[in-house]
């Protein structure tokens, strides 16, 4: 149980978020919900505000795909996660399972969807440049 929840907190830095679970979570399974991540930790980086402006979190849900973000992981990153929809979660959202892969490979998963994220956010950009021009 201990190493599931060492999984969950390697993704969770590698994200670059604050977790605080509650008691009831067992950290088998995780959703993460792109959506909320962006609206509240692109922003901070990407930004340089707490929360990103809501102009582009619109323009990703209008211009991007909710499955763009899976299969970008699989198809630059190797990575495969589960749409989350098949367990009632959210439309931008996909499940992670905790015990079955190494360690490295959550660390791994939080930093491509930062990387992902950061591509969302530089087409939003050159888009915004392409409008004022």
């Amino acid at each position: 149980m201990i190493a599931i929840h060492e999984d969950n907190n390697l993704l969770v830095k590698g994200m670059g978020i604050e977790f605080s679970p509650s008691q009831r979570y067992d950290a088998y399974y995780g959703i993460i919900d792109f959506e909320f991540w962006l609206r509240h930790y692109v922003g901070e980086e990407y930004v340089g505000e707490e929360y990103v402006d809501e102009e582009i979190v619109d323009w990703v849900k209008a211009n991007i795909h909710p499955l763009d973000i899976s299969f970008k992981l699989a198809e630059h990153h190797g990575i495969v996660l589960l749409k989350s929809s098949g367990f009632d979660a959210l439309n931008w959202s996909a499940r992670v399972s905790f015990a079955n892969l190494d360690d490295e490979s959550y660390a791994a998963i939080g930093r491509s969807v930062r990387a992902i994220a950061s591509g969302y956010v530089q087409a939003y950009q050159a888009f915004k440049g392409a409008v004022k021009a």
